[in-house]
């Protein structure tokens, strides 16, 4: 049972985030959050450990009182502040594994509650636009290719930002037009790609300057970052003139829900979307109903 000054101030916490990454597998960016998180919360217990506070003496009422610090004094979301009791509950059950703690603060401590907003969803009329937009004229050529190519890769994969950006070359099978994607938790599957994104893609290839593995480069040749991919949504979006408010991520919403529309499955949705939890997925049964009711009251004659 170590302590000598609870592992000189890191509480353990390097200790966590290799076995997050050794024998949980988890990803990196993953394994950066929790870290985050983690330091968060030390840095906020930092007054009461230097008055002799120990993990030990943390119970579920200092938690409590982190937790609404976040939440009154930094405006956190209840989204958020379940990030955040997620990681300190995997964080003290490590510790606990290990014997560092008799017990874990955190079993009564519950989730936050939050009202479930359904995803923000464009219509197929909307996706055209987005996606017959012409490019910005002072692009090259390669560079308007690969915008194309990305945004028409995210409406038939509905893919995640960070999986898109994460492609590779060799992830794409062309003789089956299907990509294997690296999700969260490290988690392989397989997508397919339309006609039309298979073609945007081999055209941006075709004039790609630059060798790498990555499959999406910026002008340096390096691999595309989020915020670069997120900026060119949004400047895409603008010149399409379209008003709403929307990210990369609303076009995997709309990706699924348009399937669902299309008179797919919701276990065939879950699988492309990489969820783990078919009550994941069920979030978008609530927007067909939704179209479902509008399609009603402009159809039947007694509304």
């Amino acid at each position: 049972m170590a302590n000598p000054r609870e592992q000189a101030r890191d509480y353990y916490l390097p200790d966590y985030l290799t076995y997050l990454s050794v024998e949980r597998t988890l990803a990196r960016r993953t394994i950066h959050e929790y870290e985050q998180d983690l330091r968060l919360f030390l840095d906020y217990l930092a007054p009461f450990f230097a008055e002799e506070l120990t993990l030990e003496g943390i119970d579920a009422r200092t938690v409590r009182e982190f937790l609404a610090f976040l939440r009154n004094k930094k405006n956190y979301s209840p989204t958020a502040l379940n990030r955040k009791i997620a990681a300190l509950k995997g964080y003290f059950k490590f510790l606990e594994g290990e014997g560092y703690l008799q017990s874990s603060p955190m079993q009564r401590i519950s989730s936050a509650k939050e009202g479930r907003l359904l995803p923000k969803v464009m219509s197929e009329q909307e996706v055209e636009v987005l996606l017959d937009q012409p490019t910005e004229e002072k692009l090259s050529p390669e560079l308007a290719a690969r915008d194309q190519a990305i945004l028409e890769l995210f409406y038939s994969s509905g893919l995640r930002l960070s999986e898109l950006v994460g492609l590779n070359l060799q992830d794409i099978d062309w003789d089956k037009l299907h990509l294997r994607v690296t999700g969260k938790g490290n988690k392989q599957r397989f997508v397919f790609l339309t006609p039309h994104a298979g073609q945007a893609i081999q055209a941006y290839l075709k004039m790609r300057s630059h060798k790498s593995e990555a499959l999406f480069l910026n002008r340096f040749g390096q691999r595309i970052s989020n915020r670069a991919v997120q900026i060119l949504f949004s400047k895409r979006m603008g010149s399409a003139q379209l008003q709403r408010k929307a990210s990369p991520h609303t076009l995997r919403h709309s990706f699924a829900t348009h399937l669902l529309e299309g008179g797919s499955d919701l276990v065939t949705i879950k699988e492309l979307l990489g969820h783990e939890s078919l009550q994941t997925t069920q979030i978008y049964t609530n927007i067909s109903r939704r179209k479902m009711r509008e399609a009603y009251d402009q159809a039947h004659p007694r509304t």
